[in-house]
């Protein structure tokens, strides 16, 4: 610690601070323009300048670290002088457009000059221009660099924290500006972080271009609804019509950075294509009826089919509040456990469960991050997770952390990357295998578990590919670490390697624990509330609080807290729920808010699934292709029209807040939920959104303690219950069988998380048409060029999109993005069979006019242009 006296106040701070932080802590105000907490302090517009006893000039006090016994005064006459004529040189060439300007009111520049500017200016040259107008830089990125006054913070907020090095700088000195690679910014993630941190009006939204002043706007904190990260997001609306997304710098894991999808991918909310009134099948057709019309049918269809399965899938994007009383409403009103909240894979819980409880690290991902290795195992963390790829980075350049890669597709955080591994898709259980078997070799320590000996041939076995490091560059990694961090992509879930992989990630933290390495786990989820649909028990065999439904003490206790007895024998997931449909032994299955149709990766066998149901009930807010084969459909209020809890990946409870009202007819879907159980002669109770909330805190270990009022603006953790480790490791999953086929492999886009953000008008200017991805090597083995239309042809169909050729992608793998609808990607998957084996062709003239995706009857009749 070392003293430090700022006008006339004494206290001491920890080695290493600078006096601007010291300044902040105590409430002292030194103006600044290029200084961003999360970026090094870069020193160039001078206005934090202070004065330091025993030194002649003023220092910057941004990058002036803190010396013993230092006294520094903030407030002077020459500092005021010297904050003045900065002002004024900054003013000699800023145009005088305030009334027009869309920073107005919140300019950063209008309020210093107010606070420090000088009252009459000292310039009479004529102001230099760079251009008469506006330049566009992006679908939602326009420039005026006459405003820019040379703070830097949005060339090295996109370099630094974006990692995407699409602003620079021309010319020096007062002719520096600003600008994209020839006026463009076509390497741009879109993300809009350069507009947010703009201190004036030179960097704007296209999309709230002239449309509010910030006085106009009712400002709502609430949560990102894309993917698990967990962002605050600020919603302002004028008059009830939203207006505009930003962030702020002090609140949620996100600090004032978001995603393209986050801060331009609301408008989906105002989609055209919106269920407005309750519908039931008439004649083969759906139509539009009152409340009670669609009351009175579905009492009848209900009593109809009692005497069969029921059955429930719930979509991860729905608040707490809503998931615990849809399994709530599944388990006492249908008397079922058939409950699941995924309808891209079935979860394996009876593994994961245990690998949660164990190891799961509820807590800050910025505090998680600061361990010395962070290992990401699967997915994309650039395309699903973005924000936190902006932390990773940080942690890597800044905080020195080792980050070690593993997965079967290149992400931009390789080039920070320790070490990068690439492994076929489904050979991350192998590789990670690979990785204990080479640790326990490095240490020489005797672990528990006779499957110990089978691991030592694995290290020899080619689990890395592509050029990437081996499995024991990272064993090494993480043996050198003193603490471990490992962060698991949900998408491999998909995999029918899924059970082995959770088993392998389960002995590579029991032996880092008992190597003495703290490990700290924590999914990457791509859904905005997974961590929650599981806490509130959407699971077919586990409780809220993840208690196994056949446990009598914890179903006991909900039963007694419900006043409604509970099935003991575990329920069906999705996949064996389409079983039942397929069978005829399902009788009603609802699906709230998930769209199974277009996301289950076998789009022929959910046809039949869905078509066989007796009753489908479909509650939505959107019309989807689901909703299209429903017999009843009930129009539900959608993100920012009813309040609740998201809980993120790091396991922090966030409030989501609404802002605007359920459009047309559409219902909370709590209300809805009331609804239907009234049509079963039950009531649910507690049934409004802050008395559910109290019973989640009462009946959920989780949650224990937690209120509304208590969370904050950036929430409140809940807490893991400490379970003793699978204590024997599992054994050594069978290699995977080598292919000589091209193998597609899913996931999200940058621009798009799922099929939601596609009803954004916005996201669909910025985004890429629907691609194809492959590497260099197999595009020149195939005769096919960058951006060609190609056919993608598997067993079930086939799909035509755009060619993206990525130099860095392995051999053998070709990627779609899932978020396109008009693909039906699905169609060409069969279930239980990931990656889908797939031959890649040019397009023909016939294809290229035939549409984007067929099925295998399309192809009989003709339809997708057969190649020869």
């Amino acid at each position: 610690m070392v003293g430090i006296t700022i006008d006339g106040r004494t206290l001491e701070v920890e080695a290493g601070s600078t006096i601007l932080q010291v300044a902040q802590r105590l409430g002292i105000d030194i103006p600044t323009f290029c200084y961003l907490k999360r970026l090094p302090a870069l020193a160039s517009c001078r206005m934090c300048l202070v004065e330091i006893e025993g030194q002649r000039r003023l220092q910057p006090s941004c990058a002036t670290a803190v010396i013993d016994g230092m006294i520094v005064r903030t407030n002077t006459p020459l500092i005021e002088e010297t904050r003045s004529s900065m002002l004024d040189m900054l003013l000699a060439n800023h145009p005088l457009d305030c009334p027009i300007c869309d920073k107005g009111g919140e300019c950063e520049l209008q309020n210093m000059v107010m606070a420090y500017g000088p009252r009459e200016s000292r310039f009479r040259d004529d102001k230099r221009v760079f251009h008469s107008a506006d330049i566009r830089l992006s679908p939602v990125i326009i420039m005026n660099v006459n405003r820019c006054i040379q703070c830097q913070r949005c060339v090295r907020m996109c370099e630094e924290v974006v990692g995407a090095v699409a602003l620079g700088t021309v010319e020096k000195g007062m002719d520096t500006a600003v600008t994209g690679f020839e006026g463009s910014l076509a390497s741009c993630d879109q993300c809009g972080n350069c507009v947010e941190v703009c201190p004036v009006g030179a960097l704007m939204s296209f999309p709230y271009r002239y449309k509010a002043r910030p006085w106009d706007l009712v400002e709502t904190d609430t949560v990102c609804p894309h993917c698990g990260t967990g962002c605050q997001l600020t919603v302002g609306t004028r008059k009830g019509e939203f207006m505009r997304v930003r962030s702020k710098s002090d609140e949620g894991v996100n600090r004032e950075t978001l995603c393209v999808r986050g801060r331009f991918g609301l408008d989906f909310i105002g989609s055209r294509d919106r269920i407005t009134r309750p519908m039931i099948r008439r004649d083969g057709a759906l139509v539009s009826v009152t409340w009670d019309e669609a009351g009175d049918y579905l009492r009848r269809r209900l009593s109809a089919v009692e005497s069969k399965a029921a059955g429930g899938l719930a979509s991860p994007r729905l608040p707490n509040e809503v998931l615990y009383q849809f399994q709530k409403l599944m388990r006492t009103v249908f008397r079922t456990n058939n409950i699941d909240c995924s309808a891209r894979w079935s979860t394996p819980f009876d593994i994961l469960g245990p690998l949660v409880a164990s190891f799961y690290s509820r807590a800050p991902l910025d505090e998680v991050i600061g361990n010395d290795c962070v290992l990401v195992v699967g997915g994309n963390v650039t395309e699903e997770n973005p924000v936190t790829e902006y932390l990773l980075r940080d942690g890597a350049r800044r905080r020195q952390t080792a980050l070690l890669m593993l997965s079967a597709r290149p992400s931009r955080l390789d080039a920070d990357a320790r070490t990068a591994v690439r492994v076929p898709p489904g050979g991350e259980a192998a590789c990670l295998a690979a990785v204990v078997a080479g640790l326990v070799a490095a240490t020489g320590q005797t672990l528990p578990g006779d499957a110990l000996a089978r691991f030592g041939a694995t290290i020899a076995r080619p689990a890395a590919s592509n050029g990437s490091d081996g499995p024991d560059r990272l064993a090494t990694a993480l043996k050198e670490g003193r603490s471990v961090t490992v962060l698991v992509s949900i998408d491999l879930l998909r995999s029918p390697q899924a059970r082995a992989t959770l088993q392998q990630l389960n002995n590579l933290l029991l032996v880092l624990r008992l190597l003495g390495k703290g490990p700290a786990m924590q999914f990457l989820f791509d859904r905005a509330n997974q961590m929650g649909a599981w806490d509130m028990g959407v699971l077919p065999a586990a409780l809220p609080g993840l208690g196994a439904v056949d446990d009598d003490e914890v179903r006991t206790t909900l039963a007694r807290n419900w006043g409604a007895e509970i099935p003991s024998e575990p329920g069906a997931g999705l996949d064996a729920m389409l079983e039942l449909c397929v069978s005829g032994r399902m009788g009603a299955l609802y699906i709230a808010g998930a769209d199974p149709l277009i996301a289950y990766p076998d789009r022929d066998f959910v046809t039949r699934a869905l078509e066989a149901t007796d009753l489908l009930i479909v509650q939505d807010t959107f019309h989807t292709d689901t909703a299209g084969l429903a017999e009843v459909v009930l129009p539900a209020a959608g993100y920012g029209e009813e309040s609740g809890t998201f809980t993120n990946n790091e396991g922090r409870t966030q409030k989501v807040r609404k802002f605007r009202e359920p459009a047309f007819e559409a219902q909370s879907n709590l209300a809805i939920f009331d609804f239907v159980a009234t049509l079963r002669n039950q009531a649910l109770q507690p049934s409004t959104q802050g008395e559910i909330f109290d019973e989640i805190a009462r009946l959920v270990p989780a949650y224990h303690e937690m209120t509304l009022e208590a969370l904050g603006a950036d929430g409140a953790f809940t807490k893991g219950v400490p379970t003793p480790p699978v204590g024997e490791l599992f054994a050594l999953p069978p290699a995977p069988k080598a292919v000589d086929r091209l193998m597609l492999v899913t996931g999200d886009c940058l621009f798009h998380n799922g099929y939601l953000s596609e009803r954004s008008e916005i996201l669909n200017t910025v985004a890429d048409d629907p691609y194809v991805e492959m590497s260099g090597q197999d595009a020149a083995q195939l005769g096919l060029l960058d951006r060609n239309q190609v056919v993608v042809r598997s067993a079930q169909g086939e799909l035509t999109a755009k060619l993206k050729v990525n130099k860095r992608f392995p051999r053998g793998v070709v990627f779609v993005p899932e978020n396109y609808k008009a693909l039906r990607l699905n169609g060409l998957m069969r279930r239980g069979e990931y990656p889908c084996p797939v031959e890649v062709h040019p397009a023909t003239a016939a294809t290229r006019l035939t549409g984007s995706a067929s099925s295998p009857e399309d192809h009989d009749q003709g339809m997708a242009g057969r190649l020869p």
